[in-house]
């Protein structure tokens, strides 16, 4: 049943691994259904703009909060695994040197505050792990102990 699942899956474009497979994060059914999950967890409280096409270094989401109408820019990633550095400890590479250049002049540019927001492990759609972390805090190989600090539980608020 679980093979016969997995296929209907993959025929519909989404990628759920099975444990034999490497994990494919930059499917774009995997980014848009990450998108989703963070626009249904930011629930009724914000607005959400998706940006579907966007330039490179630009966010995926724009927000806004309703009670106050405070504006958000969101760049969404999510990753099935760390990765060990040589030091040891788990890192996380989210971007390139390039778009984190080019995120951090939009944020100058547009005078709003830029957050990452990663989900880790599990499925895109339903992670196992969610953490939003200040762009500027968002290193390109973001290592386990800074990650741990923006974990945000089921329940919590992400921005």
């Amino acid at each position: 049943m679980k093979k016969f699942l997995g296929n209907i899956e993959r025929a519909l474009g989404v990628w759920y691994p099975d444990p034999d497979d490497k994990p494919d994060d930059t499917n774009p059914a995997v980014t848009a259904a990450f998108r989703m999950y963070i626009e249904k967890r930011l629930g009724s409280a914000f607005s959400c703009a998706s940006r579907e096409d966007r330039a490179l270094g630009e966010p995926d989401l724009i927000v806004l909060r309703n009670k106050d109408g405070v504006r958000f820019d969101i760049v969404t990633c999510y990753r099935s695994q760390m990765f060990v550095g040589e030091d040891g400890e788990a890192y996380l590479p989210w971007t390139t040197e390039e778009t984190y250049a080019k995120l951090l002049d939009w944020e100058k540019k547009e005078g709003y505050p830029m957050y990452v927001v990663i989900g880790l492990h599990g499925y895109a759609d339903v992670p196992k792990f969610v953490f939003t972390v200040p762009l500027k805090e968002a290193a390109i190989d973001l290592k386990k102990s800074v990650l741990s600090r923006f974990e945000k539980k089921k329940g919590d608020t992400l921005l």
